[in-house]
Order: structure tokens, then C-alpha cells, then sequence
């Protein structure tokens, strides 16, 4: 077990607490193993990593423990099926036809088979692991789920079973309405202190490269990111990405590495290009690889940010979900359209009753002023409120599918508001008639309209 604590302490550092934790609850295989225990943090702390690791070196045979990720055993069965095929050390394949060990529609299927494989084989008192990754997706499950695979021993007859939970989320927002179980032991792993991350980046060093200059640029990226960006996976793609580019000059003769303050203030264009472009990710990192190249130290750095932005702004538009794009669409068009045109633009098929429009000059001589170019122009003037009720109808209207129930749209409608492509105009505390204005350009709304095949220039009032 101590051979197993230092591999694991040499290879996750920062997470000794957690792993010697872990291996204490643990113990010897034959040890009686706990009902369940909850492991829980911020996202890239390192709780997956640890536990994967933890239970192959634990359990060399890979018998007695089950790795489920929620995401993809997204149905009861499954996650019934996969443990048991793990447990029975069978694996599906074309000889069996891919078959499972057993077929469990329901929690009392998988209770006996568990007993029948355990209990019935005299393996009872082997303790047996089922490790459930992003464990908060089981509560849309059913209620009564989560408490019986806390009662899971129980339930088998006393058979040496644990659970362990990973999540994102704390136990209060996990913990059964209706009680039936005891709280699990509890295991937390916080965000990484600057220390550890530099100890981790350290890892990621290149074989070529001299350590005590790479940490120095870690420590760097760090100052620079870390008041907006704590996860430790970002920070090491932000790494990956900026460490070539800043080594280039000492390539190009350009400077030393002993030269640190030379090399960063080289190197800077593509840490704002990095900070406002990849770190979004509105490109990729292909993108990136492929557009950072084309400026270098030893020709005009600032061209680097020039040449990242010009491929993002004719790029196809923003990152925005299908329908998300078709709503800020329609906000723009209740923006600068009037709504007396609504009906002409957005109805569906001609209306019979509509009256014909008398003859005169006056109607002809403002539509004449407006097409040449009159003072009053909305283009002009800038976007106007509209209510969301409106910029609905124009988006049920202008969209050529029907609209999936499971959309919510009032959330993404949200999500444009606090993105600030929309500007809410009307009080905050009211509930009905809100009001809002669309916060984007027309270059901005073209390119979001090509990336939906959306021909909004047929759809706008008197744009030149």
C-alpha cells in the first residue's frame, strides 16, 4: 500500500491529502470497504484522474471495481449492466455476440443478480467497488435511485459493496428528500494553489527544454490569467499554445534566454491575442497554430493579433447555439425595422383583406425620400426598443423548422442578455412588457445570418 501512496503522490502532486484519505478508507481488499464515499470539488481538480488511477493500481485484476460515467450510461440499465459486466469480468465482443453478463431492467434485477454473483460464489466478503463519474446526473433518475445504491450492502444480503460518488456539486444538493440513508464519507478536493499548478505545468516541460525557464514562463502565464482563469486545464492549453511562440525569438537570434523581459515583451501581442481569441475559443487551436505562424519576433510581432483577429472577424459567425443565432436575428430585425412593416415582411402568405393603398404623392414621396437616403433612416439613428413579444413573433416566423419543445427559449433569450448582445431598456423589477434593443453590428448580424443560410438583407427596411 505504501508503494502504491508514493506512485500516486509522485504522479498528482498537491493531492496528498486526498490520496492517502482515499487509501485509508480503502484499506487491504479483504477490509470491510465503506457504504459509500462522495468526492467532490471544482471541475479540473484532479478528482477523476486520481480515482481512475487510484483503482487500477489498487485492483491490478479489474475485477472488483466498475468505472461508470453518467454521461454515458445515461439510463438506469446500463448503469446496472456495465457494473455487472465489470464485476463478472466479462466483456462483450463478437464471440458472445455483445451480450452482457445479465440483463437488469430494474434496481430489483440488478439486487439479485449482484447477490447470485457475490454472495452465492463466496466472494461476499471481497470488497467490490462501483465508481460513479459526474454522479449528479443520477438524481434525474428517479428519487428513489440514489438511496438504494447507498444501501446497496443492505440490499445484497451483506455483501462487501461500496459506492463512490464523484461530483461537482456538494452533498446538500445531492442528499435524498425522503432520508432512507446515511451521508457518505466526504473527500474535498479544492482548486490548486499556485504552488502545486506550477508543479504540475512542470510535468508538461519539453524534454529539450531547460526546466527553471519553462517555470518561468508558467509563473508568467499565471500572473497574467489566473484573475480570470483558475482551471488548471486551461492554463495548460494556454501554456501549450503561448511556450513556442515565446522560445521563437531565442530560435530567430533574436534574444537569449537570459533576456526574460525582452522575450515577454515580444511575445505579448499573442498573449492579448490569446486572452481575447483562444481563450474564448472562438477559433481552434489549429486556428491558432495555423494564424500565429504568420507573424514572428523577427519580422513585425503585431502582426500576430492582426492576423488572428481578421480570420475571426470572417469567421462564420459567433459560437452561438441554432436557435440562439435565429433570436438575435429577429432582435435585430424588430431593432431597426418599424412595426407597421411586420406583417408585410414576416406574414405568411397575402392576407385577402388587405386594402389596397390610394393613390397620391405623399406615401410615393416619403418612401422615395427614404429609399435615397433620408436623415430619419434607423440605420442611422441606432437600434430602438422593442418588446420581447415582437422579436417572438419574427422568430417563429423567420425560422423554417419547427422549433424543438425541448428548447427553451426564454433561457436563451436570458443568455443573450447577459452575453450583452442584448440590452435590456425597460425597469428591472418589472415581470411583463419587457423591453430590450439589439447590441450588435450589421457586419456582426450578416456574418451570424451566412453561418444559418439566413438572407437577412430581404428582411431589412430601407438599408443601404
Amino acid at each position: 500500500m505504501s508503494t502504491l501512496c508514493e506512485r500516486l503522490l509522485t504522479k498528482f502532486p498537491g493531492r496528498n491529502d486526498q490520496i492517502e484519505q482515499l487509501l485509508s478508507l480503502l484499506g487491504e481488499p479483504e477490509d470491510p470497504a465503506p457504504p459509500c464515499v462522495f468526492v467532490y470539488g471544482p471541475s479540473a481538480t484532479g478528482k477523476t484522474s486520481v480515482i481512475r488511477d487510484l483503482f487500477s493500481q489498487y485492483d491490478t485484476s479489474k475485477s472488483h471495481y466498475a468505472f461508470i460515467n453518467s454521461v454515458e450510461c445515461f439510463t438506469t440499465r446500463l448503469l446496472f449492466e456495465r457494473t455487472l459486466n465489470a464485476w463478472a469480468g466479462h466483456v462483450p465482443s463478437a464471440d458472445n455476440r455483445f451480450s452482457n453478463y445479465a440483463k437488469c431492467d430494474n434496481l430489483v434485477d440488478f439486487v439479485n443478480t449482484v447477490r447470485d454473483l457475490l454472495v452465492m460464489n463466496g466472494k461476499q466478503h471481497e470488497a467490490h467497488y462501483m465508481v460513479i463519474d459526474q454522479a449528479e446526473r443520477l438524481r434525474d433518475r428517479g428519487p428513489m435511485l440514489l438511496t438504494s445504491l447507498l444501501r446497496l450492502p443492505e440490499l445484497t444480503g451483506g455483501a462487501n459493496i461500496s459506492v463512490v460518488l464523484i461530483s461537482n456539486v456538494v452533498w446538500d444538493k445531492f442528499r435524498p428528500r425522503h432520508g432512507g440513508a446515511a451521508d457518505p464519507l466526504s473527500i474535498f478536493f479544492p482548486y490548486y494553489t499556485k504552488q502545486q499548478i506550477l508543479q504540475v505545468l512542470a510535468k508538461d516541460c519539453p524534454s529539450d527544454e531547460p526546466q527553471p525557464f519553462f517555470l518561468t514562463f508558467v509563473d508568467a502565464v499565471y500572473e497574467v490569467f489566473h484573475r480570470n482563469c483558475v482551471d488548471l486545464n486551461e492554463l495548460r492549453h494556454l501554456v501549450a499554445m503561448l511556450y513556442p511562440k515565446f522560445v521563437q525569438p531565442v530560435f530567430e537570434k533574436q534574444a537569449t534566454r537570459s533576456e526574460f523581459a525582452r522575450l515577454f515583451k515580444l511575445c505579448q501581442p499573442y498573449f492579448a491575442a490569446a486572452s481575447e481569441r483562444l481563450y474564448l475559443r472562438e477559433i481552434s487551436t489549429s486556428e491558432w497554430q495555423k494564424y500565429s505562424a504568420v507573424a514572428s519576433a523577427k519580422n513585425n510581432p503585431e502582426d500576430v493579433a492582426t492576423s488572428i483577429y481578421h480570420m475571426a472577424e470572417n469567421s462564420d459567425g459567433m459560437d452561438l447555439p441554432h436557435y440562439t443565432k435565429f433570436l438575435l436575428i429577429s432582435a435585430y430585425l424588430a431593432s431597426y425595422n418599424p412595426s407597421r412593416l411586420d406583417v408585410q415582411y414576416f406574414a405568411r402568405g397575402k392576407d385577402p383583406k388587405q386594402k389596397r393603398k390610394r393613390k397620391g404623392g405623399g406615401a410615393s414621396a416619403a418612401t422615395a425620400e427614404d429609399a435615397l437616403g433620408g436623415k430619419d433612416r434607423q440605420q442611422l439613428l441606432g437600434p430602438k426598443s422593442f418588446a420581447i413579444e415582437r422579436m417572438l413573433a419574427i422568430f417563429y416566423s423567420v425560422i423554417a423548422e419547427p422549433v424543438d419543445s425541448a428548447v427553451d427559449v426564454q433561457t436563451q433569450i436570458a443568455s443573450l442578455i447577459t452575453l450583452r448582445l442584448l440590452t435590456k431598456t425597460s425597469a428591472g423589477e418589472r415581470l411583463d412588457g419587457i423591453k430590450c434593443k439589439c447590441n450588435v453590428s450589421l457586419d456582426t448580424i450578416r456574418a451570424i445570418s451566412r453561418s444559418v443560410r439566413f438572407e437577412i438583407d430581404r428582411f431589412l427596411y430601407n438599408f443601404t
